[in-house]
C-alpha cells in the first residue's frame, strides 16, 4: 500500500511511514559515507565571498558551488580538490 501524501506547504509533500526504521538508519549510514568522503563546506557568495549561513556537500559527476568566481558546477569538492563521491544507489532507489 503506497503512503498517503500530506501537503505541508505548496510544493512540498510529506509521505509519513514512506521509510520503515531500517530503511531511515540505512539512508542516515548513506548520508555519512558521502559525507565522509566530501565533508560539509560553507559555500560563499560570488564577489563578497560572504560564507553561506548553511555548510553543504555534493555527489554525482558535478556538484553546486559557489565562491568569489560565482555560481557553478564542478567536478570536485572545493576544499579537498577530490571528485564528488558517485551517488549512492540506495538514494536513487528512494
Amino acid at each position: 500500500m503506497a503512503p498517503v501524501a500530506v501537503s505541508i506547504a505548496p510544493g512540498v509533500m510529506y509521505f509519513p511511514g514512506y521509510l520503515d526504521r531500517a530503511a531511515q538508519e540505512a539512508l542516515r549510514e548513506t548520508v555519512r559515507a558521502v559525507l565522509a568522503e566530501a565533508p560539509l563546506y560553507h559555500a560563499r557568495m560570488p564577489k563578497t565571498g560572504k560564507p553561506l549561513s548553511v555548510r553543504m556537500s555534493n555527489c554525482g559527476a558535478l556538484g553546486w558551488v559557489s565562491d568569489e568566481t560565482g555560481y557553478r558546477y564542478q567536478p570536485g569538492h572545493p576544499e579537498t580538490g577530490r571528485p564528488w563521491p558517485p551517488i549512492p544507489a540506495f538514494l536513487l532507489a528512494v
